[in-house]
């Protein structure tokens, strides 16, 4: 699913959002992607990989690098900012609290490895017969 991304030039740019998780201590990843030149390109990263961890679902946002991202977030109903804030160098990265729904809706594939890398194992609802 393609998502508007308006950067900070004024511009308008086509994504798509790419999960995964990061190999040294399996924290949420979530990249942009371009396909303006009819291929998949990366545009950027949405979130980045601090020490330590945080709760499963959560991640920083990389706002040093693209600081219109809180904006898109909230725009796509993509998760919502948990009040904390990490300092790294001479940035704050605020971390978010990203909704898992609307993240299987963007990347499905991508949110089924993160999610078996955590261990979620998503159940399919038993919808009652009706007799």
């Amino acid at each position: 699913m393609e998502l508007d991304y308006k950067t900070q030039w004024g511009s308008t740019e086509k994504v798509t959002i790419d999960i995964n998780s990061y190999l040294n201590n399996g924290c949420l990843y979530i990249g942009l992607v371009s396909h303006e030149e009819g291929y998949p390109e990366p545009f950027g990263d949405l979130t980045v990989n601090l020490d330590g961890q945080v709760p499963d679902y959560c991640a920083y946002v990389d706002l040093n690098n693209m600081p219109e991202l809180e904006k898109f977030i909230e725009e796509n109903h993509m998760g919502e900012f948990s009040g904390l804030v990490k300092q790294s160098g001479f940035s704050q990265y605020p971390l978010y609290m990203f909704d898992a729904e609307k993240l299987r809706e963007l990347c499905p594939e991508g949110m089924k490895m993160y999610e078996d890398s955590i261990g979620v194992k998503k159940t399919p609802e038993v919808k009652e017969k009706v007799r």
